[in-house]
């Protein structure tokens, strides 16, 4: 006979002990979305040959075959279950679902379809690191034995002047990216991924997970949203990114911006997708894309202009169709890149479930 988790862990515990909460929806209730909360700096321009002006209009050529082939989501939801006592502190345990989901578009491009074979899904239970390893190994072991899911168990680490349900979210998040590198990683092995067949990624390319770079060649970040607040360039040229994008005309994108993350270096710029008199706001319909420099040419001099070009162009292709009415972020949302939220969305247990298994 299953039971609950957390009667298995109050049954099981070694050196905490565990308290019932209210549970909630950490995602819903309290908490935004944590993509983008972050930006490295970004001071240099990278591309070649520089643009004149700092923007350029770009050409959409419709009769050629779109280059951007596979679309990839990665999304999480987390849950504060549970506190437990350890050591005089009292401490959160949250539980969380995150998954990946990969689909393909046709060459004739009339369907999209999920790649089942990189479409990957885990429950997660994020533990304080003050849980020694030994005893959440022994936990995971019993929960998954016992327990009418399976679930890995996870350790946040506990810092000083941070909140500690943060640390929790961030940890499952970080979760949810190795997921999603190992969806690229096995692609790329496969050699799905190739100049003229793209994988577009919901979200910056923010991964703390070590992997060779060369196998994120033919892969492209698009971020929906950003911070207007973050300023690029520098001397008397540094803007802030809303000042920046706010002027653009459609179809036009800003210049190549070098930043650095996890020593990955990153090329960064934006694109207007929609007409500013369509608007709400000035910065809706635009959003940011991103490359990794992987040649030491390309780490050196910069993006090509013509590779930025062709990628920009074959993005503001995908303005039509759009998930208007169904999702407030329709403006900056490419329609496959929804496709696949929503596939990986509707693959979650719903709330309910998931927290009565506590």
């Amino acid at each position: 006979m299953t039971k609950r988790i957390l009667s298995i862990i109050k049954q099981e515990a070694m050196g905490f002990e565990c308290l019932p909460c209210e549970r909630i929806n950490l995602d819903i209730e309290r908490f935004r979305e944590y993509r983008d909360s972050y930006e490295h700096p970004a001071e240099t321009l990278f591309e070649f040959p520089a643009l004149k002006i700092g923007k350029k209009r770009v050409e959409v050529h419709s009769k050629v075959p779109s280059i951007l082939r596979f679309f990839l989501d990665g999304s999480r939801r987390t849950y504060k279950v549970a506190d437990l006592i350890l050591g005089g502190r009292y401490l959160p345990l949250i539980a969380g679902q995150v998954g990946v989901a990969v689909l393909e578009r046709s060459g004739d491009g009339e369907a999209i379809k999920p790649l089942r074979d990189f479409c990957r899904f885990k429950n997660v239970l994020a533990f304080p690191d003050l849980v020694a390893p030994d005893d959440l190994a022994y936990l995971q072991e019993q929960v998954n034995r016992r327990g009418r899911l399976k679930f890995e168990l996870l350790s946040y680490t506990v810092k000083k002047d941070r909140e500690l349900v943060d640390l929790g979210i961030a940890k499952i998040m970080s979760e949810m990216h190795d997921l999603e590198i190992s969806a690229v990683q096995e692609m790329a092995e496969r050699c799905l991924l190739t100049n003229t067949g793209l994988l577009v990624i919901d979200g910056p390319l923010r991964f703390k997970k070590k992997f060779e770079i060369t196998q994120f060649r033919n892969v492209i970040g698009l971020s929906k949203s950003f911070r207007p607040s973050f300023a690029v360039g520098k001397g008397r040229r540094k803007i802030d990114v809303g000042a920046l994008t706010s002027g653009m005309a459609f179809g036009e994108r800003t210049s190549v911006f070098k930043t650095v993350d996890e020593r990955k270096t990153i090329g960064m710029w934006y694109l207007r997708l929609r007409p500013c008199n369509m608007m709400s706001n000035p910065l809706q319909g635009v959003v940011k894309m991103e490359c990794y420099a992987i040649t030491p040419e390309e780490q050196e001099n910069g993006l090509e202009t013509d590779r930025i070009d062709i990628i920009s162009s074959h993005v503001l292709r995908e303005r039509n169709v759009t998930p208007y009415q169904a999702d407030w972020r329709w403006a900056s949302h490419i329609y496959p890149v929804y496709l696949a939220e929503t596939y990986v969305k509707s693959s979650f247990i719903s709330d309910t479930q998931f927290q009565a298994l506590f």
